[in-house]
């Protein structure tokens, strides 16, 4: 008997050892940490226009993330960036591989200005375009029924409207949303938000601003003027606003980058989701409608 339980025990202690085994996983290679020597790019002004100029990576099958230093970004291993004024503009990519990220940079001077480069209408809509004052400064359209609502995400077959919830005229006053102001600038891409001490938040995100309270549903929290941040517009198939550092549009529901579904001199109409890990706010669209001072 005492030898028949020793062999079992021993097959057992076999078993499960192979099936420990069988069930490991080989650790994955990781590889060297790059460095900025892995990170060395090309400056190609194009041909055509030398204020286009073509960066492109030393080593085409790296992943890479550009910051051309004049507000806008880009990806990929050759990418093509466009600056209508001139002056010197610092250039940096970062890289990413297995082992790691590395980063480097270069500056480019730009000799003279090129207005061609920003006579796109959408530039011109936002910002009063070069013959302008070179800016211009929106608000949220508080008097309108709508100016703030809630649809469902994705949209449902009414298209692109605030069907769950819609903001009645001046439904949100004195939570410190409607005397915001939205500057975006032509000359740099910057864009100013003055917000004039207070902000509107999600409940949801109440915790990410001290001293936040409740209002209206949602929050109004202190907050400071977010000022010299930049903008972009990426166009697409969805056509973007994304903004930079702390600085949001309207309520904020934790993104900083809109859709645009309607744009003119004096109106824009834009769609933005929610960065929400509960599961009853997260499936949902923001509409906000600015208008133009």
């Amino acid at each position: 008997m005492t030898k028949h339980f020793a062999s079992i025990s021993i097959v057992t202690l076999l078993i499960v050892m192979t099936l420990m085994n069988s069930c490991r996983k080989e650790r994955p290679e990781m590889g060297p940490e790059p460095t900025a020597a892995d990170a060395e790019f090309t400056i190609t002004p194009s041909a055509s226009n030398p204020n286009i100029i073509e960066f492109s990576l030393s080593n085409s099958e790296l992943l890479a993330s550009w910051d051309f230093g004049n507000g806008l970004t880009g990806t990929g291993s050759t990418v093509t960036g466009e600056y209508p004024y001139a002056g010197t503009y610092t250039v940096s990519v970062r890289i990413f591989t297995k082992g790691g990220s590395a980063e480097s940079s270069k500056e480019i001077d730009i000799a003279v200005d090129d207005p061609s480069l920003i006579n796109d209408p959408l530039y011109l809509m936002l910002t009063g375009g070069p013959s302008g004052p070179g800016f211009k400064s929106w608000y949220i359209d508080s008097t309108a029924n709508g100016h703030l609502g809630v649809g469902p995400d994705p949209v449902s077959p009414l298209g692109n409207t605030p069907e769950w919830w819609a903001a009645t005229a001046l439904d949100k006053a004195g939570v410190g949303l409607y005397d915001d102001r939205y500057v975006f600038r032509l000359t740099g891409f910057e864009f100013d938000m003055v917000n004039n001490g207070h902000v509107y938040v999600h409940n949801t995100l109440a915790g990410d601003f001290p001293g936040s309270y409740e209002n209206s549903y949602d929050y109004t929290a202190p907050y400071t003027d977010q000022l010299g941040e930049t903008w972009t517009i990426t166009q697409g198939a969805d056509t973007t606003i994304s903004i930079s550092g702390d600085a949001f549009l309207g309520l904020y529901s934790g993104v900083t980058t809109y859709k645009i579904l309607s744009i003119t001199d004096d109106e824009l109409y834009l769609q933005y989701k929610h960065s929400c890990s509960c599961p009853d706010d997260g499936n949902l669209h923001w509409y906000l409608r600015l208008l133009s001072e």
